[in-house]
């Protein structure tokens, strides 16, 4: 016998008697490498093919011992084959074994053949031996009766059970890199054989036994998918069906997906028609994995165009991949919208990827566009938010370059996804290889599905036609409308069209109305600056361009325009305010007077007057001013400079600080509110009740009159029912609550009229003082709540610093505002005297929660070092992306 021995890897046992040997290092290889088969000698096995008893068995402990090992064989002889091959037959030895003939012999997993080749008649005899013992002991073949039914088709049962549990199974043979030949092993007597597709995916076509002809990497396809599932365990999801019939699986090997790994290395692309099929998060991972191979231009893509990144800051927004913080400024239509880039006043109009919105052009789709369009501005319009750029639209005869995008919402949700659920856009069916489309085209593949399925949006019946009636057609339809509008002192609208700063279309939905509004109080005259006058119509536009605003209407002019004012969202001042506090317009002195902010509008004039802006830059006139004037510029101005030991007791929605003045009276509370407290605990008498009237002075008595604004009571707390005093400070028709103050604490509370007592004698403020105060930070503001609510965080932060400690509130200035008694600067005593510029208005400013007042009142401009101060912590907050500052300056929208 021969005694050479050489080295070669398993690749494949195709039963028990039969190997499929490569070189050792094939598995570093790209390219197939040469095969080898080998025969066992003088014996044979039982044959796979014919499904033949115990031929899986046998066929399995060859599987589980060598495939993919290392192994030493042998030639023992060659016999002829098919033409001009010669067959093979040998022996095959490991550490576990010095020759697998006699190890299979002993395992009853092969028999001796009879026959004529050529042989060690004593090695012979051994081998009948090895035969005969396991024969005897019944093992292997010998014992084994029964053998498992094949079937070449799963039934519906199975199928629809794999997709929870899936079924465990042997890769037989790799037709090509996207199609296998699977043995489903559903139980130990049933297994199904057949072929399947690799869901998601399709790889280049490979050479075959009936042709040389492959395509491009097709046999790199299947060669990398050989080596790691061939006569592999994998779980097998059967997930659909193709148009032929063929089965549509998840191959999943125990180091992951066959599909993703495929995609990764360029030997396969990304089927669309299968979306539906494998669903839409494991296709997003699949096209992840595909990108990740372009990028790389590997395998198939390695002629790919890769769209490069633009450094220059004109292509930012061209850029594939990147992120960026933008703010809508307008909506074009449902799926085109124009952002403004955080880092100027450059504007990009952007198109959402794979979306199409209902077109005019389209006669069926038409109706649709107003509902489209508004509700992707009821989402969108001067909100932050995150763009990333899936690809660009190159520039045609038609369109103009404009970047493919995806938007992500404050909340973290995806527009795009919104949009095509509500309805209100269909989703693009790209050609096969189009890099531009949206990274969660299946996903919202399947919305669009869905909202068809319920018939919403524009897959439901058509709206009716939108009535609006122009108010603003000429005078005296405008005068017809005065009268209802003049009555109303809050009115919604949304800003169609900014024609000029002191002029705006606007359109009011719940009154089926369209309307322009002429902003009061301001001169028409145009600035002889054209940089100045598109300043201010770039300004406005900005600030109120499809925005929701509120409008009141007190007048109308000689051509149908009504004249009002205009108020930004969380503005009590009206636009005029703005326009004026930064130079853009003048005061109309006739018609000043007519709206009810002419001492605010006054102010700003002035303001921008002394700081020489706008028209105001050559400015040189004074101030004309009266003695009284002048003094009470003077008392305006003055600041008090007066330092106090508190304790904050609470931080109000509107940043205001409830506290207490710790001093000597401030210790007598306590044991004046345990006698007040237990003093209320007895039962209220009516004042009427004239048996308890001897010992009124021991129980609460009730109100006998209807409580009213200013009146001093016992008003019981709404969050432990503990009585407390308190002073009404209005009533809310509404709600039906009265809004009081606790006098000794200074917080503010909603109660209903039954919370009510009157206020014993013995409690009154001659026996003790109010010790509640009520104060604000001087030339600071908490962050709004909406859009995004940020105001909580910056309570809860200033709460940390100054709550459940002794605080030193240095007063800047003595009632700065009605209902509050000062406005000061807070110490925290241990950190001041480590850091002598610290205070909590820095610390709140400097974390980013809290925002700094842009404008100085009179009394403020003596803070103005302190301010500048202020002012350059926020800009560092705002460059770390600290507290409200996150994803952008906030104060766009304020």
């Amino acid at each position: 016998m021969g005694s050479i021995y050489y080295s070669a890897r398993v690749k494949s046992v195709l039963s028990a008697d039969t190997i499929i040997l490569v070189p050792v290092n094939s598995g570093n290889s790209n390219v197939a490498p040469v095969e080898r088969q080998l025969s066992l000698a003088y014996v044979q096995a039982p044959k796979m093919s014919l499904n033949e008893t115990y031929s899986f068995e046998a066929r399995e402990l060859l599987r589980k011992l060598l495939v993919g090992k290392t192994i030493k064989f042998k030639v023992l002889y060659t016999l002829p084959g098919l033409g001009e091959s010669k067959r093979e037959f040998g022996d095959i030895k490991t550490p576990i074994f010095d020759s697998l003939i006699e190890y299979l012999l002993n395992k009853g997993a092969v028999k001796v053949k009879e026959t004529n080749d050529p042989f060690d008649e004593d090695y012979y005899f051994t081998l009948q031996d090895l035969e005969n013992k396991a024969k005897n002991d019944n093992l292997g073949s010998w014992g084994h009766q029964n053998k498992p039914a094949v079937a070449n088709e799963l039934i519906y049962d199975e199928i629809e059970g794999s997709k929870t549990k899936p079924i465990s199974a042997i890769v037989e043979k790799v037709i090509s890199g996207d199609r296998l030949l699977i043995r489903f092993l559903i139980s130990k007597q049933k297994h199904v054989v057949a072929p399947v597709l690799i869901a998601g995916i399709r790889s280049p076509r490979s050479s075959s036994a009936n042709s040389d002809e492959s395509e491009p990497f097709g046999n790199e396809a299947k060669y990398f998918v050989e080596k790691r599932l061939l006569l592999q365990d994998v779980k097998v999801s059967v997930l659909g069906e193709s148009a032929n019939g063929v089965l549509i699986g998840k191959i999943i090997h125990p180091v992951g997906n066959i599909a993703e790994k495929v995609l990764e290395n360029g030997l396969a692309e990304v089927v669309d028609w299968q979306s539906s099929i494998v669903g839409a998060r494991e296709m997003s991972l699949l096209r992840a994995s595909e990108r990740l191979s372009k990028v790389s231009q590997k395998g198939i893509w390695k002629s790919h165009n890769v769209a490069k990144k633009q450094t220059s800051a004109k292509q930012t927004l061209y850029s594939i991949g990147s992120i960026h913080d933008v703010t809508v400024s307008k909506i074009v239509s449902a799926d085109t919208i124009v952002v403004r880039t955080k880092d100027g006043d450059q504007e990009y109009t952007c198109q959402l990827s794979s979306l199409r919105a209902p077109k005019n052009s389209d006669p069926a789709q038409a109706p649709f566009v107003p509902f489209a369009k508004e509700f992707a501005r009821k989402k969108l319009i001067g909100k932050h938010v995150k763009l990333t750029v899936d690809g660009v639209r190159e520039k045609s005869e038609q369109y103009d370059e404009r970047p493919l995008v995806s938007i992500t919402l404050s909340d973290g949700g995806d527009l795009s996804e919104q949009i095509v659920k509500a309805g209100w856009a269909s989703v693009i069916r790209h050609r096969r290889g189009d890099d531009n489309r949206s990274q969660n085209w299946d996903i919202l593949v399947e919305l669009e599905k869905t909202a068809a399925e319920k018939k919403i949006g524009m897959n439901g019946k058509l709206p009716p036609a939108e009535k609006i009636v122009d108010a603003s057609e000429n005078a005296g339809r405008a005068k017809t409308y005065l009268a209802t509008f003049a009555n109303r002192s809050k009115i919604n609208a949304v800003v169609d069209y900014v024609s000029a700063p002191h002029r705006l279309r606007l359109i009011l939905p719940k009154e089926g109305v369209k309307l322009v509004l002429v902003l009061g109080g301001l001169t028409n005259k145009a600035s002889k600056d054209t940089g100045l006058s598109k300043a201010a119509l770039d300004y406005v536009t900005k600030k109120t361009l499809q925005r929701d605003v509120v409008i009141d209407i007190y007048n109308v002019d000689k051509i149908g325009g009504f004249i009002g004012n205009l108020y930004l969202p969380g503005q009590k001042a009206p636009l005029q305010y703005n326009l004026l506090s930064q130079g853009f317009y003048e005061i109309h002195d006739y018609s000043i007077d007519q709206t009810k902010f002419a001492d605010q509008l006054w102010d700003a004039q002035e303001e921008a007057q002394k700081q020489k802006l706008g028209i105001w830059h050559n400015w040189t006139g004074e101030v004309e001013e009266s003695v009284d004037t002048l003094a009470k510029s003077i008392a305006e101005t003055k600041i008090t400079k007066k330092y106090y030991d508190i304790e904050v007791n609470d931080i109000s929605n509107e940043g205001l600080l409830s506290f207490q003045i710790i001093n000597s009276e401030s210790e007598q509370l306590v044991l004046f509110m345990k006698k007040f407290h237990e003093f209320h605990m007895n039962q209220p008498i009516k004042s009427n009740d004239k048996s308890k009237l001897g010992s009124v002075s021991s129980y609460p008595r009730l109100l006998d009159h209807i409580p009213k604004k200013g009146d001093l009571v016992s008003v019981a707390y709404s969050r432990n029912g503990k009585y407390y005093r308190g002073r009404i400070l209005n009533f809310d028709k509404l709600t039906k609550k009265y809004k009081v103050m606790h006098i000794d604490f200074g917080n503010f509370d909603h109660v209903s009229s039954g919370a009510f007592r009157q206020l014993p004698s013995q409690f009154s403020l001659d026996k003790l003082p109010p010790q509640g105060h009520v104060g604000s930070l001087s030339l600071i503001k908490l962050p709004p709540s909406k859009p995004t609510n940020y105001l909580d965080d910056a309570i809860d932060f200033l709460d940390e610093l100054i709550m459940n400690k002794k605080i030193i509130a240095l007063a800047n200035k003595a009632s700065p505002e009605p209902g509050v008694e000062m406005s000061f600067t807070l110490y925290d005593p241990e950190k001041a005297t480590k850091n002598a510029n610290y205070s909590v208005n820095r610390e709140l400013v400097e974390n980013g929660w809290a925002i700094v007042n842009k404008k100085l009142i009179p009394w403020e401009t003596s803070l103005k070092k302190e301010h500048d101060s202020l002012l350059e912590l926020e800009l560092l907050a705002k460059s770390k992306r600290l507290g409200c500052w996150e994803f952008g300056d906030i104060e766009e929208d304020l």
